[in-house]
């Protein structure tokens, strides 16, 4: 389902030009938020964004931030840049019925954290829905400063490969 008011644009490559880059948190495979196997996620309905199903079992800051969790599962996380920037992830709904079970959490619910940090080691097998992808749903909260998003499809590894590119407005 096309987003027409959608900021997110699909590349097989990313602009060199575009400097304001964001590196990927996990290792793992971006696809559309239609490819997440949580219908609230891929409806829209929960903002426009992508699914990237893990590979990798830790999540790493992607920037210097304040970092949030809503409690223990992990269901939602932020990271604010000190720009206003907001990262938000979200594990699928179904974590919280884990009760914390399958997250070993290196920081506290609110923390200011460096980039590269690693926040979170998570048990996918424990974690795992049979025969659904396991991931997380990241999106970019609506910034005024902000024209367009990019995402390079495929493959990302942590804390080397860029997730997302932003273009600002100009001024």
């Amino acid at each position: 389902m096309f987003s027409p008011f959608s900021l997110l644009h699909w590349h097989t490559s990313l602009d060199p030009q575009l400097k304001l880059r964001i590196r990927s948190p996990v290792d793992a495979f971006s696809h559309n938020r239609m490819a997440s196997p949580e219908p609230l996620m891929a409806s829209g309905l929960s903002g426009d964004g992508l699914w990237l199903e893990l590979r990798g079992t830790t999540l790493y800051s992607p920037f210097t931030a304040l970092f949030s969790r809503s409690n223990h599962t992990g269901q939602h996380l932020q990271f604010i840049h000190s720009s206003g920037l907001k990262l938000v992830l979200d594990f699928p709904l179904y974590c919280r019925d884990k009760h914390g079970v399958g997250f070993h959490w290196l920081v506290s619910e609110q923390a200011q954290v460096q980039a590269g940090q690693a926040l979170l080691h998570y048990d996918k097998a424990l974690l795992s829905k049979p025969g659904l992808s396991f991931g997380l749903f990241l999106r970019i909260a609506p910034h005024s400063k902000i024209q367009s998003i990019h995402c390079r499809a495929g493959y990302h590894q942590a804390l080397q490969d860029d997730l997302l590119a932003i273009q600002l407005v100009s001024a």
